[in-house]
């Protein structure tokens, strides 16, 4: 069983994270130790990220969507998008960009209002500077593609050495090679990233996510 792995709240994101987990886990009808044992987070940690007391890791919201049997989205997105959509289009405004806030990354989850979808978009910034201090390397199922918006990111594999992308530049892989990403420089970097499942997702459907931007540790 992993400990918290996650920081005290730093204030960045908008809307508010503990509640909606709290109502998501009471819903499915699943007390703190089926979910520590489903996600193998701490029954500690999850308290702490219910009341607002820590922001968990995109490993730990990770670890929770798949606990949990939801789609990644269904955590990010603000309640006003946390919804079924009957329509197959969906528009996402800039002038609505609201962030989430992980230990290494701010999480802007896209078109949130089909859930019934296979391509998880979102839009990430990445803060990490030390592969050796961020979330940590991540495996996944499905296949992920990253475009640089703005900076420069480092991506990092357990197969290749670290690739270097710049502004305009982008990546694809398969999310089940471990993989991380930090920025380079001082500012930090944002990205588009776009995750493929192998099949729709939905609250029925068990999602392993990732995001490359990704990375974990409970």
């Amino acid at each position: 069983m992993e400990e918290d792995g996650a920081r005290p709240r730093a204030g960045r994101a908008n809307g508010t994270l503990g509640p909606r987990v709290r109502r998501i886990r009471k819903e499915l009808g699943m007390t703190l130790a089926e979910v520590s044992e489903a996600t193998g987070i701490s029954i500690s940690a999850i308290s702490k990220i219910e009341n607002d007391q820590v922001s968990p890791t995109f490993a730990n919201l990770m670890r929770l969507a798949e606990g949990l049997d939801i789609p990644l989205s269904r955590l990010v997105a603000l309640d006003s998008e946390d919804r079924s959509g009957s329509a197959r289009l969906t528009v996402t405004r800039a002038s609505d960009a609201k962030f989430r806030t992980t230990q290494s990354y701010d999480i802007w989850a896209l078109c949130t209002n089909i859930q019934h979808k296979r391509m998880l978009p979102m839009v990430e910034r990445v803060r990490s500077r030390d592969p050796d201090t961020a979330d940590g390397m991540l495996s996944h199922s499905g296949e992920e593609f990253v475009y640089v918006l703005k900076g420069t990111v480092a991506v990092h594999t357990e197969h290749y050495q670290p690739v270097t992308l710049d502004e305009g530049d982008s990546l694809y892989m398969d999310s089940q090679m471990a993989h991380t990403y930090t920025t380079v420089g001082q500012e930090d970097a944002e990205i588009l990233m776009v995750w493929l499942s192998p099949a729709a997702q939905s609250s029925s459907d068990s999602t392993r996510m990732v995001e490359s931007l990704l990375s974990r540790r409970a």
